[in-house]
């Protein structure tokens, strides 16, 4: 009973969960693309719609900071022999979009970006067990204007690379779609080139945290797959610290964060399966920064996919509540998001 059809909504519903979770956290980065049969292509469009506002310290209400974006991913996995795969994974792991046109940080913006793609071997032990590892290859780049009363900064971090590991295993039992997940990715630290303020040159290191996502899946019975994710990151070893801030960190978390994933996967004939998903990362109480205002959340996600002949099709969305944040920097609550989500898989 293998249950392969359902991999690619649970991986994009998974996707569109993670628009705005833990820390600056776009995507799972998950390496579920290494369990496809045979040589398989995929591409993933996303499109995140979060509408955070909030109530300044001087009790103005800041209006929408929170600007739409688009996220793109994609792979490609080949068997090397009959034990032995390899697959290369394209996604956009970290990112933070913010704008205030009124209040109080009227002015104060941020854009940070990334992509990073990595290359992963794995090898089949025995039909049950898989182990496998590789490398990722990072580019980030920031830009941040902070306006805080008499406080007016700004930064430009050139774009900048560096280099990270992942490693894991998987048992698996594939007469009933059961596998089980454990992968680990390394920090990648970058050196970026920066001006602050139009004229201080200096340079800022910025290393993305460690992480383990633990995977899994089983089969209830021939249509009906139920999946999930626990993802645990190092955030509190994360900071960005410009050289010339006054106020310290421009960005720091004082907690770690694990978002859970748990969804039901069902064949509806032939061509056209479906799937649901919740989600949820605690919200951990923390000060609310003006890049960085909303604290844990709740997610429901549904998504389909259409198959034609050896390739599949999937549209998924998702509904995030998110957390309320309250301190100094402000009070932020009530705010959503809206994921949205599509993937083109072809089986070669």
């Amino acid at each position: 009973m293998k249950k392969t059809y359902l991999a690619t909504a649970a991986a994009l519903l998974a996707s569109t969960s993670m628009t705005l979770a833990g820390g600056i956290e776009r995507t799972s980065q998950s390496v579920d693309i290494i369990f496809e049969e045979g040589t398989y292509a995929e591409f993933s469009l996303s499109y995140a719609v979060p509408s955070v506002s909030g109530i300044d310290p001087g009790l103005t209400d800041t209006g929408i900071v929170s600007p739409s974006y688009f996220g793109l991913s994609g792979g490609y996995k080949t068997d090397l022999s009959d034990k032995i795969g390899l697959a290369i994974i394209f996604d956009q792991p970290f990112g933070s979009l913010a704008d205030y046109t009124a209040g109080f940080y009227n002015g104060t913006g941020a854009d940070l970006t990334s992509s990073a793609i990595t290359v992963i071997g794995s090898y089949d032990v025995s039909d049950r067990i898989v182990v496998f590892g590789g490398g990722t290859y990072q580019t980030m780049s920031a830009t941040a204007d902070v306006v805080f009363g008499p406080l007016d900064y700004d930064i430009v971090a050139d774009s900048a690379s560096g280099f990270g590991f992942v490693a894991g295993a998987a048992y698996q039992i594939p007469d009933i779609a059961l596998r089980v997940v454990l992968t680990y990715r390394s920090e990648v630290a970058t050196i970026h080139d920066t001006v602050e303020n139009g004229a201080i040159i200096d340079t800022i290191d910025i290393v993305t945290p460690q992480s383990i996502n633990l995977e899994f899946q089983t089969g209830i019975n021939e249509k009906t797959l139920v999946f999930g994710s626990i993802r645990w990151v190092d955030w509190s070893e994360f900071d960005i610290t410009p050289a010339n801030y006054p106020l310290g960190a421009l960005v720091d978390y004082t907690d770690d964060r694990i978002t859970y994933n748990l969804g039901v996967g069902r064949r509806l004939s032939d061509t056209l399966s479906a799937a649901v998903t919740i989600g949820y990362e605690e919200n951990l109480g923390g000060d609310p920064s003006p890049l960085a205002p909303t604290d844990g959340f709740f997610s429901v996600g549904a998504g389909l996919t259409y198959t034609i002949g050896n390739t599949k099709i999937t549209g998924g969305a998702r509904y995030i509540w998110l957390g309320d944040s309250t301190g100094p920097a402000g009070t932020f609550e009530d705010n959503t998001a809206l994921g949205f989500g599509v993937n083109v898989a072809i089986q070669m």
